[in-house]
């Protein structure tokens, strides 16, 4: 009997109509007033769409979030973070919200 695990089923790449959706949903989340960049990553944290974002934001919030889950699983193995906010005293807002096949990552001033 084979069991399946969660990263079976969690897309690494994205086909062309999801594609259009999260570009429509980046453009969306950056036309609002502050936000200095958006990035949508897979679970693997590849980067699948950006405004403003390079590698090194994508390498910075999914470790973020991998050190926070850590934290939170040590916890409690039965929870789960669903939304992660950081505020910086210069009032930069760093929001993380990871879904099941994606993160996505918005940067606000």
């Amino acid at each position: 009997m084979s069991t399946a695990h969660a990263s079976d089923t969690i897309p690494t790449t994205v086909d062309n109509a999801n594609l259009q959706e999260l570009e429509d949903t980046v453009s969306r989340l950056a036309s609002h007033k502050g936000v200095q960049s958006v990035m949508i990553l897979n679970r693997a944290g590849d980067m699948l769409v950006s405004r403003q974002a390079g590698p090194e934001a994508a390498k910075f919030a999914k470790q973020l979030l991998e050190t926070a889950s850590a934290y939170l699983t040590s916890l409690s193995e039965d929870d789960e973070i669903s939304f992660l906010q950081i505020r910086s005293k210069q009032h930069r807002e760093l929001m993380i919200a990871p879904h099941e096949g994606y993160l996505l990552a918005v940067l606000k001033r």
